[in-house]
């Protein structure tokens, strides 16, 4: 239902906005406040705006639950463009849809209700036609996601001028709507926690747990260099907690996170110091990268298209960094290529958690046409923290300590613990291909507790996406699920965090970070598997340089992230794709500013 009202929204807004009207300026508004509520993408947005005689003075959404990074910059972008243009007419922000849209709409209502022509403030003005642009730096970026980010930084930290084209119009890309983990050797912060951990030990994880088809030269660099990346980003500005974290599927508690919520927090770091550095680092969004330009086999640049439309032609002196993310929302790559582990599995009827603008395989597109080569393509990870309808990551996550995972009838059916191939398959292998997390105050301590990802419960019960009860029993009636069931779930974790039962299952309890889940309120959030990585993609060396279907290295061509191939094998560990991207996203600026 939530989709299809989505749906029937934008087109009503869409034909609202095709309305001819008188102008906006014959306008006389009635003073004062005015709110609507509307659907947002994660909750119910409310909208107050406030008129004076003869314009809109200012637009202030009062509630919401939107994504850090992602709605939130709609938020604050499209309430800016309805008052300084005083129109309804104006463009949405690629990357945030839904959420401009809930904008336009609430905004709308609230017109309505003051007695505003609304048709006459939908009215497009006539727009000149925008002029073709050229730009000339060292280093081009194409993909202003966290691997692209960290390569700007880097490039330009190693002398050079960067040009970041991102094809969105908010930075960040899938990093930004991540939980953000960084796996990472640390003899510090693990050694506190009295962990002990080796490179060797990283190393053998992330191989094995690839199902021993990974590079292992590109899986030793990133290993050994990860910790070296934590320490590079905490140099510019972020913030890791003290305490590392296992992810969904990690395998071993070495997960570093940031200190404020998701993987934003990395990117809200990095556009400060673009921001600091305009001199060096040139960022232009909504301009989609479509063609690698070459000269005697050389990457010399890259033809774009600007959001209006018009041709914008970039030249790199050194070098074009590739950083743009994976296929996963890709339907046609999909069905190509998924031959490997889940070939079993008609993947392009799952959702996926990676912006859907964005990971589109666009990048290996471009280099393939190059002559560029490719490496396990048939590699696709799903995961289990998909939200049914959209695939996307939302509301109570699978990271993290203290819960369980039930199926509809409220037995536990896999190790929370496992790797991300074992939980996917075992949730596809449920009644309806679906499942129940569920949490309780350990977890949420109040219904206002912002969580990691900077949502609470009660924003998540309001919009119907978690259940909420005192009691194991209320739960249980609430969710369909078995009560005798749920309540012999719960009191078997219990006596496994106590020492006192050996899982059946393997969930192994870690002394210091599982505790006993015992007192209300309850949570219930049902959760499906989606398509989240494509570990396929270009062929790099150790040095980020793309290698071409000869095997010979390409001039002056880099890629980064999830655009790459080789690294994770067949099943990515959780919190390896951050070390990654970061890891090699800073090893491609680093290279390609010194190409000269």
């Amino acid at each position: 239902m939530r989709i299809k009202s989505i749906f029937c929204l934008m087109l009503s807004l869409v034909m609202a906005f095709a309305i001819a009207g008188v102008s906006s300026a014959e306008q006389v508004y009635p003073a004062g406040t005015y709110e609507a509520t509307t659907t947002g993408h994660n909750a119910p947005i409310t909208v107050a705006v406030t008129l004076g005689d003869d314009a809109i003075e200012n637009i202030e959404v009062t509630n919401d639950n939107e994504t850090i990074g992602v709605g939130k910059i709609a938020i604050e972008k499209m309430t800016r463009r309805i008052v300084d243009e005083q129109s309804l007419a104006v463009d949405t922000i690629t990357g945030a849809t839904i959420t401009s849209y809930a904008i336009l709409n609430a905004t709308r209502m609230a017109l309505t209700e003051a007695g505003v022509d609304v048709d006459a403030l939908s009215v497009e003005a006539e727009k000149e036609p925008a002029q073709d642009e050229t730009y000339t730096a060292d280093v081009i970026v194409v993909g202003g996601g966290g691997a692209g980010l960290a390569a700007a930084i880097s490039a330009q930290q190693n002398g050079a001028s960067v040009v970041v084209v991102e094809k969105l119009d908010i930075l960040g890309g899938s990093t930004n709507i991540s939980e953000g983990a960084l796996n990472a050797v640390d003899p510090v912060r693990q050694g506190a926690q009295g962990i002990e951990d080796s490179y060797e030990n990283f190393i053998t994880q992330t191989y094995e747990g690839g199902h021993q088809v990974g590079d292992m030269e590109l899986i030793t660099y990133m290993c050994e260099n990860s910790m070296a990346t934590i320490e590079w980003m905490e140099s510019i500005g972020v913030a890791f907690r003290d305490e590392v974290g296992t992810a969904t599927g990690a395998l071993f508690q070495r997960s570093h996170y940031p200190t404020t919520p998701s993987g934003n927090s990395y990117i809200r770091v990095f556009e400060e110091y673009i921001s600091e550095h305009t001199d060096a680092i040139t960022v232009l969004t909504g301009t989609t990268a479509t063609t690698l330009v070459t000269d005697e086999g050389e990457v010399t640049g890259v033809l774009a298209t600007g959001k209006e439309g018009q041709s914008v032609t970039l030249n790199a002196n050194n070098g074009v960094i590739l950083a743009t993310g994976g296929f996963g929302a890709n339907k046609e790559l999909l069905a190509q290529y998924n031959t490997g582990v889940w070939a079993h599995v008609d993947v392009t009827a799952l959702g996926c958690t990676n912006m859907a603008q964005s990971a589109t395989g666009a990048g290996i597109e471009m280099a393939t046409a190059i002559g560029a080569d490719v490496t396990g393509m048939s590699d696709i990870q799903l995961h289990p923290c998909g939200t049914p309808g959209t695939g996307l990551m939302e509301n109570i996550r699978t990271s993290g300590r203290n819960r369980i995972f039930v199926n509809s009838d409220g037995n536990r059916f896999v190790n929370e613990g496992a790797a991300r191939d074992t939980l996917a398959q075992a949730v596809l292998d449920q009644e309806g291909q679906t499942y129940w997390i569920v949490v309780n105050s350990v977890r949420y301590p109040s219904r206002d507790y912002v969580d990691n990802n900077g949502a609470t419960i009660a924003n998540m019960v309001a919009q119907g996406s978690v259940i909420e009860a005192d009691t194991l029993e209320e739960l249980a009636e609430k969710t369909g699920m078995s009560a005798e069931n749920l309540i012999s779930a719960i009191d078997n974790y219990n006596a496994i965090v106590r020492g006192e039962l050996e899982d059946e299952l393997g969930f192994v309890a870690n002394n210091q970070a599982d505790v006993e889940m015992t007192e209300g309120p309850w949570y219930a959030c049902r959760k499906v598997a989606t398509v989240h990585h494509t570990m396929g993609g270009l062929k790099i060396n150790t040095d980020t340089q793309v290698i071409d279907t000869d095997g010979n290295v390409i001039s002056g061509l880099y890629a980064a992230g999830e655009v790459t191939g080789g690294i994770h094998g067949s099943n990515r560990l959780g919190g390896n794709a951050i070390a990654d991207c970061m890891t090699y996203g800073k090893r491609a600026g680093e290279v390609a500013a010194a190409n000269k």
